[in-house]
């Protein structure tokens, strides 16, 4: 107010150049801009202030942003520039000179310009000051001390990249799309190394309240769509080397996100009609060009040849005026209808170019990075091992039947049973190169079948997807995702009694963290004699019992959380979903119970695809609408022998499945329910068998079967018998695929177990900080551990090979 915005007015010219201005004031509203929206932000939570509120989150959730970094690193690195252009001003201009003194001497610390200039990066230090005098006054069990440790070091992180006056080594994103974050209000975790930016465009859009205007920002694995309104007022320095000067172009204006869409979920829908009257146009420019070179060879005729002149310019001028008339009055070849994949079916989205010409090179620019990204898919590099965990704490027999991540902690719960009894081990993976088994401790008195992470009723994380959910022990597959937008701010009553196989004081049943639990949510375990085992994802299982028991008459063969419900997958054909009442409690001893299948088929996989729940009930599936709990569709999936389903995953469109005992997985379509493809893994299984021993080949390809699948990110994962990972990339699926064009390439992992793979799942720990991330973990258990490339016997052959591991990869 007293430097910026008076040397920008008009009538104070004669003092400095506005060039000159920009450059010393560089970045200056955009650091104001981040501080105000953290500043109502804490406001907010000032105003519904008690004592569980938090603050640490607002910290790291602002200071790891991208656009952050980089508008305090190009700050700094601008600063000495910032410092020579005042002395050189002040030399040259005495005006400007003398402008500079009377401010200083109305500040009340009498501080001079440049002096100023430095305060803005002063401030990220004392923000760490004021964390650690937070940290002193902030129990370590309250439910925001972790995130202001990992806020404390967040900031310090940044200060230290501030000193070094350059952006972090390592980081290698793209100096442009850190540009266009900046300028996309709401858009975080965009610069990414492997992601480039192709177009910008301005389209309309017909909604429910008319024609909008919006923005097209497409990239080579995406596509963002933001509103658009014209800036005033803004002060940005010119960005130097931005090709074709885009982005300097798009900063006279505000955008907002709307949509970011990853490119697999698009398609363009075809229509004949526009494709028709595009093939016209061109045929028709195609004339023009033809009868415009007739007419200049018509002009070097020596013979009399006015008549044919005439005739060719007539012929010209008229498909010019056809070919004009066809761009004006053809509003249709300037339309473009989006198919897109969501979780809840295929939408559509209708864009309106300004000239056909930008709506096919568009399409043109669309298709090769579609086109681009499907090559990527296919060739993308083998997992990278991280690390291998064997779990010595179980009890001899036990093996493993599930597992699955908390909901919001770097942990994995591990279950483990022999029929008899039920164990939990915690994977700790705060440092996922040395990942560390915590603990391993008995919960009940039978045989675990599943485990599913639910979050607390505030708990507000990102996520690929929409579900979290785990499969029984036979399969070990688990497809899981933590994310839940339910933010209500009441807490979770846990009052019923716990299991009867534990010796501990009852009492502590009625003891309830809700405060931890509205933070870090719960995980559900379901048990083979129909108890579901509700704790505190953060609880110590080895001093404390589970909070909930549910006890039904059945087995509990899956347990997912879904749009804010808990579906149960009991043995005798039921399912039971369980909401949460007003003050966001779980009606544990409400549930609706949804007959589904019977006793003889019961649902023993459930997976949401494409808006709705797939449930595996022996030898068919049967598609349930989540909001009228009925069966919409029914689908017979066996084939020879009568097989049951074994494993269940969902990807996009796709449904995958293998049956029991086969060596074979399918691949079925959500909305046509058509079977587009069965592939055959005991090929790759004997290629990666092929160093081993002949008879435990021989053996280990006589019951070769599938045992678990995983969906994460662009692969398939395929647990086997024999011990053998397989990945697979995923196709894309449209509402109109019908087929494949060719069947998915089978690759094997050179790590995996000497036995069966008991469970595959994936946890994003970048996702779980708050950071965007396209690297989640991938998890295998099973028997032992074997390097499929070395035909040399181990030393631990015979010891290790009977011993539960955990590994992890990374893609």
């Amino acid at each position: 107010m007293k430097y910026l915005q008076p040397l920008k007015k008009s009538e104070n010219n004669y003092l400095i150049d506005a060039g000159t201005v920009d450059e010393i004031f560089y970045q200056i509203p955009e650091i104001l801009m981040h501080h105000e929206i953290f500043l109502e932000e804490l406001r907010r939570r000032l105003e519904a202030w008690d004592i569980n509120q938090k603050v640490g989150d607002l910290f790291l959730e602002t200071f790891t942003k991208q656009s952050v970094i980089d508008t305090y690193t190009a700050f700094i690195n601008n600063w000495k520039n910032a410092k020579d252009a005042i002395k050189a001003s002040t030399q040259s201009k005495p005006a400007f000179a003398r402008f500079l003194e009377n401010m200083a001497r109305e500040h009340k610390g009498k501080l001079a310009l440049d002096s100023l200039l430095i305060m803005p990066v002063q401030r990220i230090p004392r923000y760490e000051l004021l964390i650690q005098t937070l940290l002193k006054h902030t129990d370590e069990c309250h439910s925001d001390a972790q995130t202001l440790l990992e806020a404390q070091q967040a900031i310090h992180d940044l200060a230290v990249t501030i000193n070094l006056g350059q952006r972090s080594a390592g980081r290698g994103l793209s100096q442009e799309l850190c540009q266009l974050e900046s300028l996309i209000e709401g858009l975080a975790g965009l610069a990414s190394p492997e992601r480039t930016f192709l177009s910008h465009d301005q389209v309309s859009i017909t909604t429910s309240q008319g024609r909008k205007d919006r923005a097209l920002f497409l990239f080579s694995d995406l596509l963002i769509i933001t509103s658009i309104k014209r800036r005033s007022g803004t002060i940005k320095k010119p960005i130097q080397n931005a090709p074709s000067s885009v982005i300097s172009s798009l900063e006279g204006n505000k955008y907002k996100l709307l949509m970011k869409i990853p490119l697999d979920e698009l398609e363009i829908v075809k229509d004949e009609n526009v494709r028709r009257l595009l093939k016209e146009m061109e045929q028709l420019s195609a004339d023009v060009g033809t009868l415009s070179q007739m007419s200049e060879l018509c002009a070097n005729l020596h013979c009399p040849h006015s008549h044919l002149e005439e005739t060719v310019r007539d012929m010209l001028a008229a498909l010019n005026r056809q070919l004009c008339d066809r761009h004006s009055a053809d509003s249709q070849l300037s339309h473009l209808d989006l198919n897109i994949t969501t979780p809840n079916g295929v939408e559509n989205i209708g864009l309106i170019f300004s000239k056909p010409e930008k709506r096919t090179n568009w399409e043109e620019v669309f298709t090769e990075a579609k086109n681009r990204l499907a090559a990527c898919g296919e060739r993308r590099g083998c997992p990278a091992l991280v690390a291998a965990v064997p779990v010595r704490k179980t009890r001899a027999g036990l093996t493993f039947t599930c597992a699955g991540p908390t909901p919001a902690s770097a942990e994995v719960w591990v279950c483990n049973s022999d029929g008899y009894v039920g164990q939990v081990c915690v994977l700790s993976l705060a440092r996922p190169s040395e990942p560390t088994v915590t603990s391993c401790n008995g919960v009940c008195n039978a045989r675990i079948l599943c485990i599913a992470p639910v979050p607390g009723s505030v708990l507000s994380q990102q996520s690929t997807n929409d579900s979290s959910a785990c499969t029984n022990c036979n399969s070990g597959v688990i497809s899981i995702s933590v994310e839940d937008t339910d933010k209500s701010a009441a807490s979770i009553h846990l009052d019923s009694s716990s299991s009867s196989s534990d010796d501990e004081d009852p009492k502590e049943d009625n003891k309830t963290d809700s405060n931890e639990d509205l933070v870090s949510g719960t995980m559900w375990l379901g048990t083979e004699d129909g108890s579901i085992l509700i704790y505190n994802s953060t609880d110590n299982i080895r001093t404390k019992k589970n909070k909930v028991k549910i006890q039904h008459t059945s087995p509990v063969h899956t347990i997912i959380h879904l749009d804010k419900k808990v579906y149960v997958a009991l043995a005798n054909g039921d399912v039971m979903v369980y909401q949460r009442d007003l003050n966001g409690s779980w009606k544990t001893s409400d549930g609706i119970k949804i007959n589904v299948s019977t006793p003889s088929a019961p649902v023993t996989k459930m997976v949401p695809i494409s808006g709705r729940l797939w449930c595996a009930c022996h030898t068919s599936l049967k598609i349930l609408n989540t909001n009228s709990f009925a069966v919409e569709h029914s689908l017979a999936v066996s084939g020879e022998g009568n097989r049951s389903i074994a494993c269940l995953v969902g990807s996009g469109l796709g449904a995958w499945l293998s049956l029991h005992n086969s060596a074979t997985v399918r691949l079925y379509h959500a909305t046509s329910f058509e079977c587009l493809a069965e592939v055959s893994v005991a090929p790759a299984v004997s290629k990666m068998l092929a160093s081993c021993d002949d008879i435990i080949r021989q053996h280990k390809a006589a019951c070769l079967r599938v045992t678990a699948l995983l969906a994460s990110k662009e692969l398939l994962w395929v647990g086997t018998s024999a011990g053998v990972i397989l990945t697979l990339p995923l196709p894309h699926l449209s509402a109109a695929t019908a087929k494949l064009a060719a069947p998915p390439q089978v690759a094997g992992v050179p790590q995996g177990h000497t036995g069966h793979v008991r469970f595959l799942t994936t946890v994003d720990l970048e996702v779980r900080r708050g950071k965007a991330s396209d690297k989640p973990l991938i998890i295998s258990g099973g028997d032992g551990y074997e390097d499929f490339r070395s035909a040399s016997v181990s030393e631990l052959a015979g010891r290790e090979d009977s011993t539960n591991h955990i590994l992890l990869w990374q893609v």
